[in-house]
């Protein structure tokens, strides 16, 4: 069982990283407001208003500013400012073992997936797959901002997860599974594939979210996961949001299509336009938490 790091309590210092691309000057300062809408304490690391291109700062000042955030006792959770992205890069560089002892709560998504693997399968502890400051806080709906602080200010199991009203998912393949929840983002997934961050999805439930890839992206990126034998291994599949594809934003039958006939040969249960990720309202999800589904009544549980 994964470690559930401490929750956080109003006026924690909470630390700032720019662990992939870099956000301007201006969004800064409303990425400090969104913490502060949180009643928590930002504190920027040096990486945060730097920019080398698409990077924000050299590999190792954005490997430093992590190894920083988890091992220093002042900070009581660490914010990714965005994605983008490094932070594959990275991960070569992290003090995983100071990490490993220093489990805190860690919020990011899409290119942050690299992160979420190496914390969730090398670091021994849960992370949180939800809305990072820079898309400004104070403006989200009521939904997206309630699911992710009631996780982060509590220990307690959110239990069965809301769906954002007039979003319920559909059923791709119908049936119940339950295990650990891992994944993130699509191409970030694959990225890992024959390295030691590679995504173990044996007995788990794997979640799936996309942006601005053409379906015959999602294509390749689906065939090679099943080459690798990551349907094969899984309990079942949560499908996220794949918004700005060529299909409409999934309304049309072309994307349902593909997942399906990439993932009904396996035979795990699958529920497609899950609330989570590159869209609002959003679900935040706890990776490395035991989850259990049913396709009947369309609802997902933390146990």
């Amino acid at each position: 069982m994964l470690i559930r790091p401490a929750p956080l309590k109003k006026e924690d210092a909470v630390a700032l990283v720019c662990p992939a691309s870099p956000v301007s000057r201006e969004s800064l300062h409303a990425c400090m407001d969104s913490i502060r809408s949180l009643k928590l304490r930002p504190v920027l690391l040096p990486g945060c208003a730097q920019s080398r291109g698409y990077l924000a700062g050299s590999d190792a000042q954005r490997a430093r500013d992590l190894n920083r955030a988890f091992a220093s006792p002042e900070f009581k959770g660490v914010f990714c400012l965005r994605g983008g992205y490094g932070s594959p890069r990275i991960l070569p560089l992290l003090d995983l073992e100071t990490i490993r002892k220093n489990p805190k709560c860690f919020v990011g998504f899409s290119d942050i997936t690299a992160l979420h693997l190496a914390f969730n399968q090398l670091c021994g502890f849960q992370t949180f797959h939800g809305p990072m400051p820079s898309s400004d806080y104070k403006t989200l709906d009521s939904f997206s901002l309630t699911s992710l602080t009631q996780q982060l200010f509590t220990d307690a199991s959110p239990g069965t997860l809301p769906h954002p009203p007039g979003h319920h998912p559909s059923v791709l393949i119908p049936g119940e599974a339950r295990g650990v929840l891992t994944g993130g983002n699509l191409t970030l997934l694959v990225h890992t594939l024959g390295s030691p961050y590679e995504i173990d999805t044996r007995n788990k439930i794997l979640f799936l979210e996309e942006t601005g890839e053409p379906l015959y992206r999602i294509d390749r990126s689906l065939t090679a996961l099943a080459l690798a034998g990551k349907f094969r291994d899984c309990r079942g599949i949560l499908l996220g949001t794949f918004t700005e594809t060529d299909d409409a934003d999934g309304e049309t039958p072309l994307l349902a299509g593909l997942f399906y006939e990439i993932l009904a040969p396996w035979k795990k249960p699958a529920l497609f336009h899950i609330r989570a990720g590159h869209c609002m309202p959003s679900l935040t999800l706890l990776l490395g938490a035991e989850v259990y589904f049913d396709t009947e009544s369309l609802a997902i549980s933390v146990i």
